[in-house]
């Protein structure tokens, strides 16, 4: 869905903004609460927060071909937005939270944005299904998001549980999960960007008309080039693991 978004990452030194061109909206497992909740996994670990590299890891999950996610100078100044979202960290002793505002368009011309939330993002995602299932997916896709949706909650409660200030064997035990959340991210988005399942199905079906038909089917019938988009990405995916 084309919904148009902008997205501010500040820290207390600097902030950037972020343009993204489609599927800008907040809810479920495609919208922009659960893309933010995986770039977190791809920035510096809390408490440590740079707003440069918080937004390299935003567009590092977003960016999934040309025109999709720019940088932008002025995130107010894109008018045609339906949302926009602000992360920024809260700093109490010791403590680093990463909190996100949500602000939607709104619906009377020339009125300021309406905040629709404001909090840590690991409330975003429950209160936006982020990590909803989505029935229509294939299995794999849905018990990649299981295991992911179970990972995240897992990391948050172990941080709650030891106050953030974990022993050494905790440290280790998180940096494990932090590294399991980081594959399921990386696999599930490869997924999701080649959708092997269509290509696969799209032959099946070719093939099995060729078995009951004996009918001689021209090169140009089969899903040649759908096939090797999804091969060069598996390729692809492997380099980069």
């Amino acid at each position: 869905m084309s919904t148009r978004a902008t997205i501010t990452v500040a820290d207390d030194r600097e902030s950037f903004d972020l343009y993204q061109h489609h599927d800008g909206y907040p809810e479920g497992p495609y919208g922009l609460v659960r893309h933010i909740a995986m770039a977190r996994r791809l920035a510096w670990d809390l408490p440590r927060f740079e707003a440069a590299d918080f937004s390299a890891a935003v567009i590092a999950v977003l960016k999934d071909r040309g025109g999709s996610t720019y940088l932008t100078k002025n995130a107010s100044e894109h008018a045609d937005r339906a949302y926009h979202y602000r992360i920024e960290p809260v700093r109490e002793n010791t403590v680093t939270r990463v909190m996100l505002t949500i602000s939607r368009a709104s619906l009377d011309r020339g009125q300021n944005d309406v905040e629709i939330f404001s909090g840590e993002i690991q409330s975003a995602v429950s209160q936006f299904n982020a990590f909803a299932d989505a029935s229509e997916q294939p299995r794999e896709w849905r018990v990649l998001g299981d295991i992911e949706a179970a990972l995240y909650r897992a990391e948050e409660e172990i941080g709650l549980l030891c106050g953030h200030k974990p022993d050494e064997d905790t440290e280790k035990a998180l940096e494990d999960i932090d590294d399991a959340s980081r594959a399921s991210c990386l696999l599930r988005h490869h997924l999701e960007q080649n959708d092997p399942w269509r290509t696969l199905g799209r032959t099946e079906q070719t093939l099995h008309r060729l078995r009951e038909t004996g009918e001689l089917i021209q090169p140009a019938a089969l899903p040649a080039v759908e096939v090797k988009l999804a091969m060069d990405a598996h390729r692809r995916f492997q380099r980069d693991l």
